[in-house]
């Protein structure tokens, strides 16, 4: 049984797979680095508005974070999203 395979993909191919994983690499990185400014942004902005809560009225925010649900005293939720329980 004699083949007349004489090589592989080449040089060529490899070349274009390692540039391939360097894409998702560097991609993957910027992605990280996105979603870690995006999730340090939000913390501050949540700080800030629970910062704001309890100065202007301090019983207010006690209350709502007492009660554990996150949607504060009517429990209406997210209107934003029109699930069934809304208003």
């Amino acid at each position: 049984m004699a083949s007349d395979f004489t090589g592989g993909p080449g040089f060529l191919a490899f070349v274009v797979t390692f540039a391939l994983v360097g894409a998702g690499v560097l991609l993957f990185l910027s992605l990280s680095r996105h979603l870690r400014k995006v999730r340090a942004q939000a913390a501050r902005e949540a700080a800030e508005r629970e910062a704001q809560a309890a100065a202007s009225s301090p019983d207010d925010a006690a209350d709502e974070a007492s009660s554990g649900d996150g949607e504060g005293r009517d429990g209406g939720g997210d209107e934003v999203t029109g699930e069934p329980g809304d208003r």
